[in-house]
């Protein structure tokens, strides 16, 4: 595949090139809850912005650690005047990326960083589609605005732009990541994945992918990046800040502690599979200890990704086993909700490439459900005014994960049936052509 060149990516693209019915509905179903956060959020303009509320508030944090660094302070200590639960989460050789902003004020400064935002939501976009399209499905302009909506204005997307977070980027990142992988640049793959692993760490599960699909060249390319990124950080910044990023840091963004007992519906809205699982497992084990719930976590998430890693020779099903690889990737340890977009690519080629077969209901639907843009506190309290058959039922279900989390689990059922019948099939007709040569 070659890289989309603007000038025939737009002539040759019409308004609308085909129905796509059940992708339109996955992407527009994201857009409700999203354009309502924006509307109703009274500090959002540019007359009504408040610099005191939390708008702007991880980039603040962003830059406030570039100033600490440059002064030769400890940047993970550093945070925004009167924000002092808000601190720099990422290793030492990141915080670099934020020194050309401290030129401009912070407020400047986040104006700059949410365009850059919106322009890489373009690209995504634009490349995304390229990908789509890579598989033999025309998309016209209309598929264009639903994909790029999806990057700016969906729920998954309005905390990143609102808070000033870097989420955006490391979607586009995935996106470029795999649509480099289909174009045979496995250099060009390796580093982006890796340079979005060098910010959150936990992106580098998609190295998963990598050594299935057997991308030696793109696996070589990220351990270099990462190993280059964090020896960097040692050299610019000390060994002991290092130490220092990867034995306090990670333990104060987990909130550990909750999860013991069974993590409260009212708790932060994490999304991930340690909700449903520490309810389980401290039933069955009252003297678990958290390490015990991060185990089973990525035993279930393990075996989740090996069944979908058995066969990929298919384009479906190849694009269910990197659906799979980054589900686990956002789920298998606490996430906000925010780092959905992670999913987005294969997420959104499914919705357009499978067209048809068993489990194609329960995918859509389970996409709907990940739409849903609530905490899951607000949705026990509304699905408590059910119908008495159904409030039980739902009430016992969202208390204990949340509507993001049922909704992947439940596109990935989806996945798996279709790859169980397909199964199913190739072993009728292998019988069937054993039977045939027999009677022959």
């Amino acid at each position: 595949m070659r890289p989309p060149r603007p000038l025939d990516w737009v002539r040759r693209r019409p308004l609308v090139a085909d129905t796509h019915l059940g992708a339109w509905l996955v992407v527009l179903a994201t857009l409700p809850f999203g354009l309502d956060s924006y509307y109703d959020n009274p500090y959002i303009g540019l007359t009504t912005w408040d610099p005191e509320s939390l708008m702007g508030v991880n980039y603040h944090v962003y830059h406030v650690a570039a100033e600490a660094a440059m002064a030769g302070e400890n940047f993970y200590t550093a945070h925004p005047p009167g924000q002092a639960v808000f601190e720099y989460l990422y290793p030492p050789i990141t915080v670099l990326a934020w020194y050309p902003f401290t030129a401009l004020g912070w407020t400047s400064g986040f104006a700059l960083f949410t365009a850059i935002s919106v322009l890489a939501a373009a690209v995504g976009a634009w490349v995304l589609v390229d990908y789509v399209e890579s598989f033999g499905h025309e998309l016209g302009w209309v598929d264009v605005a639903f994909v790029f909506a999806l990057f700016v204005l969906s729920t998954h997307a309005f905390g990143s732009i609102y808070y000033g977070n870097i989420n955006i980027l490391l979607g586009v990142a995935f996106v470029v990541g795999f649509w480099a992988l289909s174009a045979h640049r496995e250099t060009l793959a390796g580093v982006v994945f890796s340079l979005a692993a060098l910010f959150k760490v936990f992106p580098a599960l998609v190295g998963l992918w990598l050594l299935r699909d057997r991308q030696w060249r793109a696996t070589g390319a990220a351990l270099l990046t990462g190993t280059a990124g964090l020896l960097a950080g040692v050299a610019l910044f000390g060994l002991d800040l290092t130490r220092y990023y990867f034995r306090v840091v990670p333990g104060e963004r987990s909130r550990t502690a909750e999860f013991v007992g069974g993590y409260p519906v009212d708790g932060f809205a994490y999304m991930t599979v340690q909700r449903p699982l520490s309810h389980l497992l401290w039933a069955v084990r009252p003297e678990a200890t958290y390490s015990e719930l991060v185990v089973l976590s990525v035993a279930v998430c393990a075996g989740a990704v090996a069944f979908f890693y058995v066969d990929i020779d298919g384009q479906t099903e190849r694009l269910m086993a990197i659906f799979a690889t980054t589900v686990v990737t956002v789920l298998v340890l606490p996430s906000l909700r925010w780092y959905a977009v992670l999913v987005f690519l294969p997420l959104v080629a499914l919705a357009y490439v499978w067209r048809t077969g068993p489990g194609r209901g329960a995918f859509l639907a389970g996409a709907l459900l990940f739409s849903v843009g609530e905490t899951p506190e607000t949705v026990v309290s509304s699905v408590g005014g059910l119908p008495d058959p159904l409030a039980g039922p739902a009430v016992a279900v969202f208390s204990v994960t949340t509507p993001q989390t049922l909704g992947l689990a439940l596109a990935l059922a989806g996945c798996a049936w279709y790859k169980l019948r397909a199964t199913d099939s190739r072993i009728v007709a292998a019988l069937r052509t054993a039977r045939s040569r027999d009677t022959l």
